[in-house]
């Protein structure tokens, strides 16, 4: 029934993968109590963007994969940044919330990809398992932010600012629909698990055990307050961290079992250099610091006033935003923005079902 498959070893998976996301709540609630909303950025610099730069590496290290993907490497990343740039210049606010919503599917469909690597490396599963895991994701994720305080309140807040008034009764008929959608979910996917132990294929429980730890942390986050502070350092901790150590490794099995042409990717990831690893990704923070003249402004195209705070609705209880909630809201769009390549870029180069790929997660 049961067959335990994991990303890298038993040891390195309970920590970076079951444990971490617990140790990020924690770090999360420890900076809410002694430190300033400011360190959401602090956290962009050394985690976001390092991961940034893994994703760089990934994407462009290996000249064979550069010609696998041919086109889409160079022609995607400029169309990104114009359209980035004509849309702060046009609508901040809109194109923000929009980056935004592109960084919550890639955050949705990273986890996916490793519950996806679970199953392969533990050969387990049935041959639609991944459909079920994906639509799965995407319910949890969904009803988190139809439900949870931190993502529904500034949304009502935002109707309001559009005069586009929203009742209390309506706002709880959308939760109920969205609790009970998500929970006769739950019901399809224990189904599907059962039929898939009696149809003779097995599960692997480390995936599970995985997928509780993740939206542990996502849901957590989202009820424990309305500031996005502690949702943007836990979730950048788990997701970026994550993401170095699964290319760190993909590259280095990758270099070691295939003739790669690359010599430098292949020198980064080789034994005993991780800490050279680590000091790239953090001289490209200092070089995307250098470049934009460590000014926030300057990070979202000369777009330096934050969003119009918004104004308390007695109707609904709710107080007027702060401006460190405004703070919070704006910095992470602007982190989300800097990312779209490497969430275009994700959306290819990690599928599991590409057999191209097969030899570095083996």
């Amino acid at each position: 029934m049961f067959r335990a498959g994991y990303i890298l070893t038993p040891r390195q998976d309970l920590f970076w993968f079951l444990s971490l996301p617990f140790l990020a709540v924690a770090v999360a609630l420890a900076s809410q109590q002694w430190l300033a909303a400011v360190v959401m950025t602090t956290v962009g610099v050394w985690v976001t963007m390092p991961h940034q730069f893994a994703s760089w590496l990934r994407t462009y290290g290996i000249p064979e994969e550069r010609r696998m993907w041919s086109d889409r490497l160079y022609v995607a990343p400029l169309l990104i940044f114009l359209t980035s740039l004509a849309g702060f210049s046009v609508a901040p606010i809109t194109t923000a919330l929009l980056v935004i919503l592109w960084d919550y599917q890639h955050s949705i469909m990273q986890q996916h990809g490793f519950i996806r690597i679970y199953d392969f490396r533990g050969k387990t599963g049935a041959p639609s398992t991944g459909w079920f895991d994906l639509i799965l994701g995407w319910v949890l994720f969904c009803n988190m932010l139809i439900t949870s305080p931190m993502f529904m309140w500034p949304l009502v807040r935002e109707l309001y600012r559009l005069r586009i008034p929203v009742t209390a009764e309506a706002v709880q008929i959308v939760m109920n629909i969205s609790w009970t959608v998500c929970g006769l979910y739950l019901l399809v996917y224990v189904g599907h698990v059962i039929w898939s132990l009696k149809n003779g294929y097995q599960i692997n429980p480390i995936k599970y055990v995985f997928i509780g730890s993740s939206y542990f942390l996502w849901y957590f986050c989202a009820w424990h307050t309305s500031n996005v502070l502690i949702w943007g350092i836990a979730h950048r901790i788990m997701h970026g961290a994550q993401y170095m150590v699964m290319v760190y490794w993909y590259l280095r099995r990758t270099t070691q079992t295939q003739q790669t042409e690359s010599r430098f990717a292949a020198t980064l990831v080789k034994p005993g250099f991780v800490v050279a690893f680590l000091l790239m990704g953090l001289f490209y923070s200092f070089v995307v610091q250098v470049l934009t003249g460590g000014q926030l402004g300057v990070f979202i195209f000369g777009w330096k006033q934050y969003p119009t705070l918004y104004e308390a609705i007695p109707a609904l209880g709710l107080d007027a935003m702060t401006s460190g909630e405004g703070y919070a809201f704006t910095t992470n769009a602007l982190l989300n923005t800097l990312g779209m390549t490497h969430y275009y870029f994700d959306s290819f180069i990690w599928k599991v079902r590409d057999r191209r790929i097969h030899g570095g997660l083996t």
